[in-house]
């Protein structure tokens, strides 16, 4: 069983990426992003999560927002939130 977890574990491709100023970490197999911690300046303003988003020409739906993905973030106004996104993990917005 572990071993089969394992070569799944090594099937799923991801990458994280920039796409319109939010990060997400894209799961190849799955075609899923997930919102995920911005190191590179913190999510201020308003920002506008999409359903779906496109990179390299495929296209992944938004399903979730990840642990700390909004951590520290006391200049973030409001966060869109579109119905693709079933989960939300937690302290996604702390200390926001």
């Amino acid at each position: 069983m572990l071993a089969a977890s394992f070569l799944f574990v090594l099937s799923l491709s991801a990458v994280e990426v920039e796409i319109d100023g939010i990060n997400y970490l894209l799961i190849d197999n799955a075609k899923q992003a997930n919102v995920i911690y911005k190191t590179s300046n913190i999510y201020t303003g308003t920002v506008v999560i999409p359903e779906s988003v496109e990179y390299e020409g495929v296209t992944y739906a938004v399903t979730s927002i990840m642990n700390n993905a909004f951590y520290y973030c006391y200049d973030l106004t409001s966060v869109t939130i579109p119905n693709s996104v079933t989960s939300i993990e937690r302290y996604a917005f702390y200390e926001c």
